[in-house]
């Protein structure tokens, strides 16, 4: 199996816009160089933390529609985001909460969209636990 794989993001403006936001903010509060991947991957993991109702009311929220576009952006990760994205997937579908299958991209979305509703120790505890899977790279 590999070690990493790419992950398409669809996003409008806005949301080219967010993305970078939220992964400047991450390595400002980390104070490391971290990878793209990395910050999707704490947004995936601020949306599994979340109950699936929550999950499904951000997926139809405004502020997760403007994020979406025609604007394919690939980010690299490590391939336990695409886990972490399944049982996401699994669980939003099995809960009944939202009524028909969801894009992934669409979920990357509703990640990126909380995550910008974070404040800064929430955002650091989120980073410190995905930084313990995906590890951001250290300069020796």
């Amino acid at each position: 199996m590999r070690a990493s794989r790419s992950y398409k993001l669809q996003l409008s403006g806005k949301g080219v816009d967010a993305f970078l936001a939220c992964h400047c903010r991450l390595a400002r509060l980390s104070r490391e160089f971290i990878p793209y991947g990395l910050t999707l991957y704490v947004a995936m993991s601020m949306l599994d933390s979340s109950d699936p109702a929550d999950i499904a009311a951000e997926l139809e929220s405004p502020d997760c529609a403007v994020l979406g576009g025609k604007s394919t952006r690939f980010v690299g990760a490590t391939t336990r985001l695409a886990e972490l994205v399944d049982r996401i997937s699994r669980r939003l579908a099995e809960s009944g909460q939202y009524g028909r299958p969801v894009a992934t991209w669409r979920l990357y979305n509703a990640g990126l969209s909380l995550l910008l509703s974070l404040d800064d120790a929430e955002l650091e505890a989120m980073y410190e636990s995905a930084s313990m899977i995906i590890p951001a790279k250290r300069a020796r």
